[in-house]
């Protein structure tokens, strides 16, 4: 079901989760491709004037797909819909891949998802 509420959840950049160097080789987290992604801001949310933020654990392979299975909340917003339009907003974002080295490889990543109402973006846009 599409909701009349405006698309305006916010991805911030992303984090690797960088466990083990290997010997000086550096290890580039996988990046997000789009900066913002299409996520349905969940409409009873955003009739009350709710935002609030997700953070996703998931892993990206060496071509930058999504591993299946492998998404996961780190830290729930405390709204159960928003966590849900998070996890299912998984599938869609596209990244590059982790390097080590030159090397691509599969590797964990941290994204936080900000639901954030469209007069919170303007004034803090007004305020920079």
């Amino acid at each position: 079901m599409r909701s009349s509420a405006p698309l305006c959840a916010v991805l911030a950049v992303a984090t690797a989760c960088q466990r083990g160097a290997k010997h000086g080789v550096e290890l580039t987290p996988a990046v997000l491709i789009s900066g913002e992604a299409t996520i349905p801001y969940p409409p009873d949310l955003y009739s009350r004037r709710i935002e609030g933020e997700v953070m996703l654990y998931l892993v990206i392979d060496s071509a930058g797909s999504l591993v299946r299975d492998s998404t996961r909340i780190v830290k729930s917003s405390g709204q159960a819909a928003f966590d849900a339009a998070a996890l299912e907003a998984a599938s869609i974002l596209r990244f590059a891949p982790a390097h080590r080295g030159t090397v691509p490889i599969t590797a964990p990543i941290q994204i936080p998802i900000r639901f954030i109402l469209p007069d919170s973006l303007k004034n803090a846009r007004d305020h920079k």
